[in-house]
């Protein structure tokens, strides 16, 4: 049987250039993996923008009211340690800070949804000179003891660090991993400047005073530099015809959006928000409490029962915050530098990190003044560990649309451990004292 000749069908000599000329004008397809990888690639390869991290110092320094000088705080208030009364309700006030932070970490995306991250790290850092003004004009030059100005400058604080962190993590993702790394050291970085340097000078007899009109009057250097230094690079990309796909890959969809598509990034997060939980709830229970315990003029450092070695109250905080900035600085540092390109690296990483707090907790509660240097080590360096594993894991395996959205619900469930962490201070301050009261350490009464 014989086979027809298949027919071939010969077009026009103008038809052909036709179809020369679509195929021509058709784009190219674009494997959208490839064209993320690309982006992600160009990013990494952005030199960093060092100067993220005076920004991040200046308003993180509002968040060292939490600090020692939340006892200096307390102390110009008139109130003891006891636990009860105007105490137990500063320790509450203090706890705003955990609460505004809580309620703003995810707040912000709806309260402020109207409002792009530039104008909202705008409001936040005015929120935060607000909280930081109230201490020294009212309390400390005025002299007014109002409990009520506590409540309101605790959470002012909270409530714009709320908005800030999220917000300026997510912003500056367009400049690049490099430029991160600097802007996470924020943390640390405000965190020796206040109780290492500036502890030093109160040590020498500078008023505390002074250090709170510091905080103050850095928050407008803070905003300057942003406004004048980092908005226009993120302007220039969008102008840059080479590193413009990357601010556009960048572009964060509405809390709404994520929300929908939660299940293309909400359930690999889940380990780390359970981290941030462990984290802070340690860092902020642990570490207010240990300013509630070691509160005499001189700080035993080999036991409770000690009358000998003993160190200025002072002293032994500037060696404190030493230990703090260390293991803060070098983990977030040392976690940048590993190679977490897969997710059992990273959640082994997370291991180590938890298992750091836990552990800085236990020796925390010992109230012995040498191992609490050594226990606020641990829980800084398990802290910032995980701080700077989630921040990478965030930006190399969530979807960047939903960059900011991950920020938010992984702080929201930091803000939650953290407010856990806050209102247990009185707590954990008797699992350290016992119920005790010893010549230099657990007194009931305030000294400075």
């Amino acid at each position: 049987m014989a086979v027809p000749a298949p027919t071939v069908e010969v077009l026009p000599s103008h038809a052909n250039e036709e179809a020369s000329k679509e195929s021509a004008a058709r784009p190219p397809a674009v494997d959208l993996k490839d064209a993320t990888t690309a982006d992600h690639a160009m990013e990494e390869a952005l030199p960093p923008t060092r100067l993220v991290l005076v920004v991040m110092i200046a308003v993180i320094q509002g968040y060292t009211l939490i600090g020692p000088l939340q006892h200096d705080f307390k102390t110009q208030m008139k109130i003891g340690d006891s636990g009860a009364g105007a105490s137990a309700a500063f320790t509450q006030a203090a706890a705003l800070v955990q609460w505004g932070k809580f309620a703003m970490t995810l707040g912000q995306n709806f309260l402020f949804y109207h409002l792009d991250p530039v104008k909202r790290v705008y409001v936040a850092t005015a929120g935060m000179l607000v909280g930081t003004l109230l201490p020294p004009l009212i309390v400390f030059t005025f002299g007014n003891r109002w409990l009520g100005w506590v409540f309101l400058s605790f959470g002012c604080i909270g409530l714009s660090l709320g908005t800030f962190e999220a917000t300026f993590l997510a912003a500056i993702t367009p400049l690049g991993p490099l430029t991160k790394s600097w802007a996470i050291m924020g943390f640390p970085g405000a965190f020796a400047i206040v109780n290492v340097f500036g502890g030093l000078l109160l040590y020498a007899g500078l008023p505390v005073v002074v250090l709170f009109w510091y905080i103050v009057f850095g928050l407008p250097v803070g905003i300057f530099v942003f406004a004048r230094f980092i908005v226009p690079k993120l302007k220039a990309l969008s102008s840059d015809t080479a590193k413009c796909n990357v601010l556009s890959s960048n572009k964060q969809a509405s809390i709404l959006h994520s929300l929908r598509h939660a299940a293309s990034w909400m359930p690999m997060l889940i380990p780390f928000m359970a981290a941030n939980i462990v984290g802070h709830f340690v860092m902020e229970g642990a570490l207010p409490a240990n300013f509630n315990a070691f509160n005499d003029h001189q700080v035993p450092l080999l036991g409770r029962r000690e009358n000998d070695h003993l160190l200025d109250k002072r002293l032994f905080f500037v060696v404190f915050f030493v230990f703090v900035g260390l293991g803060d600085m070098a983990s977030r540092r040392f976690a940048y530098c590993l190679v977490l390109d897969t997710h059992l690296k990273n959640f082994i990483a997370l291991s180590i990190g938890i298992a750091c707090s836990v552990l800085g907790m236990y020796l925390t509660v010992l109230g012995v003044g040498l191992v609490s240097w050594a226990s606020v080590f641990l829980t800084f360096w398990g802290q910032g560990f995980n701080y700077a594993v989630s921040s990478k894991f965030i930006d190399r395996f969530i979807p960047r649309e939903h960059n900011c959205a991950a920020y938010s619900f992984w702080m929201f469930a930091g803000s939650a451990g953290a407010i856990a962490g806050a209102t247990m201070v009185d707590l954990i301050r008797g699992w350290i004292c016992h119920g005790d009261v010893y010549l230099h350490e657990c007194i009931s009464h305030h000294h400075r």
